[in-house]
This record gives C-alpha cells, sequence and structure tokens, in this order.
C-alpha cells in the first residue's frame, strides 16, 4: 500500500472561525474593549472552543497578533527573494508594504492599539516582530553600494527601515483624517499609486551618494 504524503495541517474550521471574529473585533475595539461573548457571538460558535483552542481572552489575543505579524514577515521574505540591488529592494518593499497594509486595514488598526497600549500584548507573544532579515538585506545592499560610491556612507539600515515603514504605514493609518485635511482620498487605488512611486522617489534620492 502506497504511503499517504502529508499535506499541510489545515487550521480546524471553528478555530479559524475564532481567529477571523477575534481579529476583526480587536482591531475594531482593542483586547480590552472586547470581550469573548462578542467573540463567540461573531464567529458562532460555542464559548468553551475560545478555551479549548486558546486558554483564555489573552490567549486568543497572542493567537490574532501571531497571525498579523506572521502574514507581513511572509510578505517581507517573498519580497526579498526577487531583489537584487538597493534600488529594486527599495521600489519592490514600498510596493508590498502599500499592498499589504491596503488589504489589511485589521493589521494597521492592530498596530495601532499596540502602539497606544505600549506593545504590551506582543511582548507577551512568541510573535517577535522579527526585522532581521529585512536588516540583513538592507544593510548588505548599503555596504556593496556605498563601496561602489553610489550610497551615501552615513547610511544605517535601521534607520533607512523605519522611513520605509513610516513612509508607507502613514497613507493607512492616517488614511482618514489626512483625507479630509488635504480633500483627496488616500484610500483610493489612484492616489495611492502616486503615493508608491512619490515615497520610492524620496527613498531612493534620500540615500544616492552626491556626485
Amino acid at each position: 500500500m502506497p504511503v499517504k504524503s502529508h499535506a499541510r495541517q489545515k487550521v480546524p474550521p471553528v478555530r479559524a472561525q475564532l481567529l477571523h471574529a477575534a481579529t476583526r473585533l480587536f482591531a475594531r475595539a482593542g483586547f480590552a474593549g472586547t470581550t469573548v461573548d462578542e467573540i463567540v457571538a461573531a464567529a458562532k460558535v460555542n464559548k468553551r472552543m475560545v478555551y479549548h483552542y486558546f486558554g483564555d481572552k489573552r490567549g486568543l489575543y497572542h493567537a490574532v497578533l501571531s497571525e498579523a505579524y506572521r502574514s507581513l514577515e511572509t510578505v517581507e521574505v517573498s519580497t526579498l527573494a526577487h531583489s537584487q540591488d538597493i534600488d529594486a529592494l527599495t521600489a519592490e518593499i514600498v510596493r508590498a508594504y502599500f499592498d499589504f497594509l491596503a488589504k489589511h486595514p485589521e493589521f494597521v488598526r492592530l498596530l495601532l492599539w499596540e502602539n497606544l497600549n505600549d506593545g504590551s500584548g506582543l511582548a507577551r507573544t512568541d510573535a517577535r516582530l522579527n526585522k532581521d532579515p529585512m536588516l540583513s538585506a538592507l544593510d548588505q545592499l548599503l555596504r556593496a553600494g556605498i563601496a561602489a560610491g553610489r550610497i551615501r556612507p552615513d547610511m544605517d539600515a535601521r534607520h533607512l527601515l523605519i522611513s520605509v515603514i513610516g513612509m508607507c504605514l502613514i497613507y493607512s493609518s492616517n488614511r482618514y483624517t489626512l483625507s479630509q485635511a488635504l480633500r483627496m482620498d488616500l484610500g483610493s487605488p489612484a492616489v495611492r499609486a502616486v503615493g508608491v512611486r512619490h515615497v520610492t522617489r524620496l527613498l531612493l534620492d534620500g540615500i544616492k551618494a552626491r556626485d
């Protein structure tokens, strides 16, 4: 009898329902503003399933954060695999961040809640937001560019990554306030496409060595 191959284990439907509902509700009202009763009602499952799969509300919140940050890291790793130089990496990661944040508004809200609460939820999970792969790639490409005389010698990969994230994130984190203040829709695909080009140019112009 042939041996069956082991496919990737699927998330049990009830657990997936709880994660989906909890992600939406935690993003809307934060950890303190969300109850287990609200989550199970939205997920349409028995309350004991929360304790079966996650232990308690905090365990469920940690699982939500883990899934959210793992999704972002997957995008980052995929982007790194296709970039050969600092120009290409900058352009690709800016586009990837814009796309990810537009498609995952819950992630943006979870991130904002975590910062409002001093990152206390993330600090208690195993889902540390690991930027080491991105930092390593940036540092390597910056060093090569500096050695070739193309990149400013004072560039720091950590500060460059902060700039990349900050410039991309603000189009989503401040979307509604800036849309009103500037009378332009930051959620519009056309506006975001201009934003991608604008941020990429600013970053590349800022890191290049002057002739």
